[in-house]
């Protein structure tokens, strides 16, 4: 699940405050900014995330809270998928300033910008610095180098550079385009039905949103794996008609004439966030992490 920064920064206080206590109330304000965070505070208990304790406006994390916080800290500790989106944010930070006509003076300029943060931590100066190294190599930003420098003054966007931006794929998949007519294969999970789980090549569409059909067909595909899966990841009732539920609005989004691709990102997200509890088990695990790739991807 995706969330605004004044939201995450007051769950992962009041998560740090209470150590984990889903009992211990927590008074935000002492460190807080009323006006500022109220709007906040009030996202994160109509999403669930945190509760009222008392009228004396403490607040307590919730179990989906806790879980956010576990998952979001753990993801933190990816370095390759850090690492990756890190490359799409600084090619996207420079299309920007190419539409904008703005010529920023070095990609140290980057880490001052919104998109220089990773499930809400900042970069450190080295990621970026390596980043930018890799993108001038494979010859899609250019820049001067002085002085040994690892960053690039007047940076800027190669042609193949704008034409990734423009793509809407990730820079790996923009440099690696995965081999058409991808395998497909059976998983079987003891006490469960049968769920196909791959790659998908027949999807067909047209559409006029400008969104590249393979990020919908990926879309499309973690979708329907997992409605398909939902009665095998040992969920609750209630959890897997939600899974179930959401999937299915997802699989409608994608698969329109007019896909929105705000509202996509919005149902994958919450699509992943519902089968966070399923995650442990191994059909869970595995389709979690095809909606991991499938967030990225529309995210840009």
């Amino acid at each position: 699940m995706a969330l605004p920064k004044k939201d995450l920064a007051i769950l992962e206080y009041i998560y740090d405050k209470s150590c984990g206590d889903l009992d211990q109330p927590v008074d935000v304000w002492v460190h807080f900014d009323i006006d500022e965070f109220r709007p906040a505070l009030r996202r994160l208990k109509a999403g669930g995330l945190i509760n009222l304790h008392s009228i004396a406006d403490d607040y307590t994390i919730s179990h989906f809270g806790l879980g956010q916080v576990s998952e979001l800290r753990a993801g933190r500790l990816n370095g390759p998928a850090r690492m990756a989106m890190l490359r799409n944010s600084v090619v996207l930070w420079l299309y920007d300033c190419y539409i904008g006509d703005l010529g920023p003076v070095s990609t140290e300029e980057f880490s001052a910008t919104d998109k220089a943060s990773f499930l809400g931590q900042p970069y450190r100066g080295r990621e970026v610095e390596l980043a930018v190294e890799y993108l001038r190599s494979v010859g899609l930003i250019r820049g001067l180098q002085v002085d040994q420098s690892s960053h690039l003054f007047s940076p800027s966007l190669t042609a193949r550079g704008i034409d990734c931006a423009e793509s809407e794929k990730t820079v790996s998949d923009f440099l690696n385009p995965p081999a058409a007519g991808g395998a497909t294969f059976n998983v079987r999970v003891d006490g469960s039905q049968n769920v196909v789980v791959g790659t998908q090549s027949d999807f067909t569409q047209n559409n006029t949103s400008g969104i590249d059909p393979a990020v919908l067909a990926q879309l499309t595909h973690f979708a329907s794996l997992a409605r398909q899966g939902a009665p095998s990841y040992g969920l609750g009732e209630e959890q897997q008609v939600e899974v179930e539920r959401i999937a299915g609005e997802l699989e409608v989004e994608a698969g329109g004439e007019a896909p929105d691709r705000g509202r996509l990102r919005g149902l994958t997200d919450r699509l992943v966030a519902a089968l966070a509890p399923a995650a442990g088990t191994a059909l869970g695990g595995m389709v979690m992490s095809i909606g991991e790739q499938a967030a990225q991807a529309i995210a840009g």
